[in-house]
This record gives structure tokens, C-alpha cells and sequence, in this order.
């Protein structure tokens, strides 16, 4: 009796297995999705369909779930998703040494963890990962992106500048001197949309509504990684690190909703959310956007012409201006250490692997851009 009931558990365990090694062509979903991105780049046209009439339907149904909640739903899913995988598996191992359960079953677990991230690997980009296969932004808006002498970016620099100051003497500041926001950051938030309403208004490729960002909980965490906003497409949120500065608080917002409407690279989307911001009837809104294209461009002008850059800065900038930019990169010196380090090496990787442009001719995509966007205009 005793032989017949170990033959049966062999039986038992044998048929499992046969089960699990059934399962195993699931985990092909991994490598198929890794190649979705190469795929989707040969097909630019393709996927500014999908840009245009497709992904706005998710989006607009995933938003409208999540705006339900008033605080970063993605935030809290991603604290359980963590918490119930590493549960998962740690109790698997955990029950397979300890409590000498059969080894299939670790094996079912991890198998089922695999399949699991290879479903949400497709998600990812049939929910948004496709839209950095669209052309360019500078093809999209016919803008003339070239080489420019450094003259032209030293101009630019001068005219952001000085809108920047002009800016600076209508918004508030703090017991240091610094731009700051007595209201706080949701007001602001609130009024991004109506920001996007107004610039849909002049360029249509803009004109789907945009939903208000929101502040995550954790943000001091962002700030440890480096980290002022991030789109998470399975809930079609705006995060935003609201732990930073006020400075490009705000940028920050538009910059995360750029990428609610679609528009996955990262320098198209900073120069969005400056058009987004300079539409806005907000002064500070306004003042964040110009400051961000100010140090894009002013860090870009250093690189180019130290000399140039210098001039520029005792020339054009306020005091005000000044000490915002000091208070801001204090702020983030102290964040700076190897976690910020490891998640800009994954960063860099997951920008690569999406095929991600790091510049279009000379002085990086969003300068380019604004360099072409002030010669259009």
C-alpha cells in the first residue's frame, strides 16, 4: 500500500512537471516584447497612426479610471506589486527548503512571475510604448531643425533670459529670496490643463485634453534616484516629484502630461511642456517652462562658448533668477550618490533600447528645437 501511494505522489509530481514544461513557450512573450520596439521603428508611419487614433482611446479610458482616485493610483499598485511578487517568490523558496514541498512547485511560481512580466511587457507598449516609434517632433511640426552657429544659441539664450526676469518680478518668493508656491503645488497642477487647452487651441497635434498631474507620496524616494516626474502608462498618470523645488516643479507637470498625450521622447517632451507652460495665464507656470528651456540652452551655450555664457549671465540674469538656480542645485547635491547613479544606468539602457535619440544635428533635440521653433515664429 505504502509502494502504491509513493507511485501515485511520482505519478503525481511527473504529470506537474509536464504541466510546467507546457507553460515554458509563455516566457517567448519576453524576447517578443523586447523586439517590439526595432519592429515598431521600422513602421514610423504605423505608428503615428496608432498615435493619433488609437493610443488617445486608451488613454482618455485609463485616465478616466484613475482620475477616480485624487492620489497616484500607480503609486500604490506599484508598492503591491513589488510587496506581492518579492511575497511570492520569497514564500516559495521559503516553503520548498524549509517545508520540503515539492521543487515544481517553486518552479510553477517562478514560471508564473516570468509569463506574468512578459504580459505587462506587451501591455506596456500596446498602452503607450509605441508612441516613440512616431516621426519626430520637428517633422511633425515642420520645423527646421539644422546646424546653427553659436551665435543664434547665445541670442536665445539672451531672450529667454530676459522673459525670465520679467517673469521672475511677478511671482512670489520665500524668506530666502526664493521663487516658491504659498499655495501650493496642486493649485498650480489644476490649472496645467487649461495651460494645454490653450496651446491645442494654436497647434491641433496638442489639442487632446490633457489630465492634471499628481504629486506622489514617496517623492523624497524620486529625488534619491534622480527622478522629477514619471508617466506610468498602465494608469495613464502624470507623477510627479513634488518634493523638488519649485523652480521646474511646474515644468516638471507638463512635461509628464507631454507624455499623457503621446509624445514619448524625453527632449520633445521638455519642449512641449515649455509651449505648454508659455500658454498658461499663470506667471509661475510661465516662469517655470521659460527657466527650464533657459538651462537647457544655458547648459548647452557653456558647453559651446564658456566665454559667451559667462557675458550672458551678468548681462541677463536677475538676482531673483540666481538664486532660484542656486537653491535649486543645492537641492538636488544632496540627493546626488550611487542610487541616483544605478538609476540613471538603467535609464540610459531603457532609452536606448527604445530607440531613443539623444540629438537631431548639433546642440541636443529640445535646444534644436527651440532654436527652429524661434526661427519658425
Amino acid at each position: 500500500r505504502k509502494y502504491a501511494i509513493l507511485k501515485s505522489m511520482k505519478e503525481t509530481n511527473a504529470c506537474t512537471y509536464a504541466q510546467q514544461w507546457k507553460r515554458l513557450p509563455w516566457l517567448l512573450l519576453i524576447p517578443l516584447g523586447l523586439l517590439l520596439p526595432r519592429l515598431a521603428a521600422c513602421y514610423p508611419e504605423a505608428a503615428e497612426a496608432y498615435a493619433r487614433y488609437i493610443y488617445p482611446w486608451i488613454s482618455r479610458l485609463l485616465g478616466a479610471i484613475s482620475g477616480i482616485f485624487p492620489f497616484s493610483l500607480a503609486e500604490f499598485l506599484l508598492y503591491g506589486l513589488i510587496i506581492g511578487v518579492c511575497g511570492w517568490l520569497l514564500w516559495g523558496v521559503f516553503s520548498t527548503i524549509l517545508k520540503k514541498r515539492p521543487l515544481v512547485k517553486l518552479l510553477r511560481t517562478v514560471l508564473t512571475v516570468g509569463i506574468l512580466g512578459g504580459v505587462l511587457l506587451h501591455v506596456f507598449y500596446l498602452a503607450w510604448g509605441f508612441n516613440y516609434a512616431r516621426p519626430t517632433l520637428y517633422q511633425l511640426l515642420d520645423l527646421p531643425v539644422q546646424e546653427r552657429p553659436v551665435e543664434e544659441l547665445e541670442e536665445l539664450c539672451r531672450e529667454l533670459a530676459t522673459e525670465a526676469v520679467w517673469l521672475r518680478e511677478q511671482v512670489p518668493e520665500d524668506e530666502r529670496g526664493v521663487f516658491c508656491l504659498p499655495a501650493g503645488w496642486r493649485e498650480s497642477f489644476s490649472a496645467l490643463p487649461a495651460a494645454y487647452e490653450n496651446l491645442g487651441a494654436e497647434l491641433p497635434l496638442f489639442s487632446q485634453p490633457a489630465r492634471s498631474p499628481k504629486g506622489v507620496w514617496l517623492s523624497e524616494g524620486m529625488s534619491w534616484a534622480g527622478i522629477a516626474g514619471i508617466y506610468i502608462p498602465f494608469t495613464a498618470e502624470a507623477n510627479v516629484n513634488v518634493h523638488q523645488p519649485p523652480l521646474l516643479l511646474l515644468s516638471s507637470g507638463a512635461h509628464e502630461m507631454a507624455h499623457y498625450l503621446g509624445f514619448a521622447r524625453e527632449d520633445e517632451a521638455n519642449f512641449i511642456a515649455y509651449l505648454a507652460c508659455i500658454h498658461s495665464k499663470d506667471p509661475c507656470i510661465r516662469y517655470s517652462g521659460v527657466m527650464l528651456a533657459l538651462i537647457h540652452c544655458g547648459n548647452q551655450l557653456y558647453k559651446t562658448d564658456p566665454i559667451a555664457y559667462q557675458a550672458v549671465w551678468e548681462a541677463c540674469y536677475s538676482p531673483g533668477m540666481i538664486r532660484d538656480l542656486r537653491g535649486y542645485n543645492e537641492y538636488w547635491d544632496r540627493y546626488e550618490g550611487q542610487v541616483e547613479a544605478a538609476v540613471d544606468q538603467l535609464n540610459d539602457g531603457y532609452l536606448k533600447h527604445n530607440q531613443q535619440e539623444s540629438g537631431v544635428k548639433s546642440y541636443g533635440m529640445m535646444v534644436d528645437l527651440l532654436l527652429a521653433w524661434r526661427q519658425a515664429g
